[in-house]
């Protein structure tokens, strides 16, 4: 049966029903930054959100879930765009590493939502430590992943010369971490230059990459 849209009722319903869902994420990002894990009730998310009380509860069994739909939702777009780029591209490997790393800052480092993300399981790791362990595994290790690729790819072409960074990929990674972290603790009265954090990032990373005065593969 139709809608007096013409839109069929079952999908009306579906769009409705994810955009409740969306409405629940929203205002359980809302409650977890502002409660923290402890703190934050599903209850709470519902009125928040303006939907019926028990409604969180149909769409998520625990807390937990409710967390990782949405560290989901916020903080994990897709990070196999990035890795499927530095594969699919034949640019010099360099290139393929700077705009990865801008990438990963813009997604990051300079996403609010992201900070907040870290700054609540900073504060809330100790205590529920599969909330961290579910960040490892959603998040840092694709980006280790990535990381990895890009400088085996650097290393087969002949660009980057034979380092044991291939084995510790998250060195690479770590000034983003550092800079979210950062931003979301100090930003507000000591905030980076994130440019420039970026091209001193850079630097420091090619400089150590790079073959000198050897050629260059293709």
């Amino acid at each position: 049966m139709a809608s007096r849209s013409g839109q069929p009722a079952a999908s009306r319903r579906r769009l409705e029903a994810e955009e409740r869902k969306g409405e629940i994420l929203d205002a359980a990002f809302e409650e977890f930054s502002l409660r923290g894990y402890a703190g934050a009730r599903l209850e709470d998310v519902a009125v928040r959100a303006g939907v019926a009380k028990g409604l969180p509860h149909f769409y998520f069994k625990r807390k937990s879930d409710l967390f990782c739909a949405v560290l989901r939702r916020i903080i994990i777009p897709t990070w196999t765009d990035l890795a499927e780029s530095a594969t699919a591209s034949d640019a010099p490997t360099r290139e393929v590493l700077s705009s990865t790393l801008r990438e990963m800052y813009r997604r990051l480092a300079a996403n609010k939502k992201a900070q907040e993300v870290m700054r609540l399981l900073i504060a809330e790791g100790p205590r529920f430590p599969e909330l961290v362990e579910l960040y490892y595994h959603e998040v840092l290790k694709r980006k280790i992943a990535i990381w990895t690729q890009i400088v085996k790819r650097g290393i087969q072409r002949g660009e980057f010369r034979e380092t044991p960074l291939v084995k510790h990929a998250q060195i690479i990674h770590g000034p983003v971490f550092m800079a979210a972290i950062w931003q979301a603790l100090w930003g507000k009265n000591h905030g980076l230059d994130l440019d420039a954090w970026i091209e001193s990032h850079l630097d420091l990373v090619l400089h150590g990459l790079e073959r000198k005065g050897g050629r260059t593969k293709r």
